[in-house]
């Protein structure tokens, strides 16, 4: 466990103190501020033990005060915040042609990001090679104390094993990816799948907080989706939970990344918007392929033909969606994911496929919102993971 949260000088001899303290800086990781008699009654404390912890937390610099709350009558209280510099997790996220690493500080702040979509994660030993030195050279390069880094956080493409992180679609060797990396890079690793983490960040800091059934689908070069149920995040049996894109939904003959034909990925994803943009546009058959992020970039200058493209996967995303409706009855789905960029372009496709296809009550009693969070919502996923793990 990292410096700042071994806070207590005693902790062998004080371990519910010691267990306290580690409740109010896991409260401020999700609420971000808080004053004394908030933190008193959420662990029903009285305000004399609230007040000893608090000062004690602040003498360690572990938190600081960030002025006073609006009363409506009396003393008006004062308002704590964690202090950002006093760790860090580094959050990283694999998919099939993209590498992005983000640090963010206890305050959920970025402090750097750097993201890569040359980066093939099909190569393995290249990919990990690529990753074993991007973490060290990028805490050199941003001079931040390696005792601050609270651990790293990998949300990784593909399949991966719930229970010690062994991701199987992709990178996958003898050691599982976790334990390999840790050993590399001496600090806490944690990896889950993309589209899991992207869930748990929605949940924690998105529209899916304190919702229970809610489904997060994750539409990026590729089609995922968090499954929220009664609260918890529905991994499955193995782990393998919400392979959205890989359902059979057409008999278009396409063959689909993973083997098979007629998957919704070969009609609604990023890689299905490449293979549309790429095929018409000649001028790019000679020259690199057009990413998807860049088309979207483009759709939002008001493309008439690509505008035309979105609001066909729209639709045909709502018509799939109003299948999970139908087995799920969430009280929210959410699309979160690449495509956020172009959300004002996708929200009323959705929601009309949803409506053609979908039982009326159970529609009608499922909202349908695009990410708060945007692309944050994997990284703020993989901050959760690592402050989840560390505080087990």
């Amino acid at each position: 466990m990292r410096n700042f949260l071994d806070i207590s000088e005693a902790s062998h001899r004080d371990a519910k103190k010691q267990q306290f303290l580690k409740q109010i800086i896991k409260s401020l990781l999700q609420e971000q501020e808080q004053t004394i008699p908030e933190l008193c009654a959420q662990f029903k404390w009285s305000i004399p033990t609230g007040t000893k912890l608090v000062q004690e937390l602040v003498k360690k610099k572990i938190l600081l005060a960030k002025g006073k709350r609006d009363s409506s009558g009396g003393r008006r209280p004062d308002v704590y915040t964690l202090n950002g510099a006093m760790g860090y997790v580094i959050g990283i996220e694999l998919l099939a042609q993209s590498f992005k690493l983000t640090i963010v500080n206890l305050n959920h702040d970025v402090v750097y990001e750097y993201e890569d979509n040359k980066f093939d994660i099909t190569k393995d030993e290249e990919a990990l090679a690529y990753l074993k030195s991007a973490v060290p050279a990028t805490i050199k390069q941003q001079k931040i104390s390696k005792e601050k880094i609270v651990g790293i956080g990998i949300g990784i493409t593909g399949r991966v094993n719930k229970v010690n992180g062994a991701s199987y679609t992709y990178l996958n060797f003898d050691t599982p990816l976790p334990e390999l990396l840790s050993n590399e890079w001496q600090l806490p690793v944690y990896v889950d799948n993309d589209t899991h983490l992207m869930a748990l960040g929605e949940m924690n800091y998105g529209h899916a907080k304190n919702k229970s059934d809610v489904v997060i689908v994750n539409l990026s070069r590729g089609v995922g989706t968090g499954i929220i149920a009664n609260g918890v995040i529905q991994t499955g049996r193995s782990g393998f939970a919400g392979e959205f894109g890989h359902i059979h939904i057409t008999n278009n003959n396409r063959l689909c990344i993973c083997g098979k034909k007629g998957c919704l990925e070969t009609i609604v994803s990023g890689r299905a918007l490449e293979n549309e943009f790429n095929d018409e546009d000649a001028t790019k058959s000679k020259t690199r392929k057009t990413h998807y992020k860049e088309i979207l970039q483009r759709a939002k200058k008001n493309d008439p033909k690509l505008d035309a493209t979105l609001s066909r996967m729209g639709e045909d995303l709502g018509q799939a969606i109003s299948s999970l409706i139908h087995l799920l009855n969430p009280e929210l789905v959410i699309i979160s994911g690449g495509f956020t960029s172009v959300g004002d372009k996708l929200i009323y496709p959705i929601a009309r496929g949803m409506n053609l296809y979908g039982l009326p009550q159970l529609v009608a009693d499922c909202d349908l919102k695009i990410s708060s969070l945007g692309e944050r919502a994997t990284i703020l996923g993989a901050f959760s993971l690592v402050f989840d793990r560390e505080f087990q």
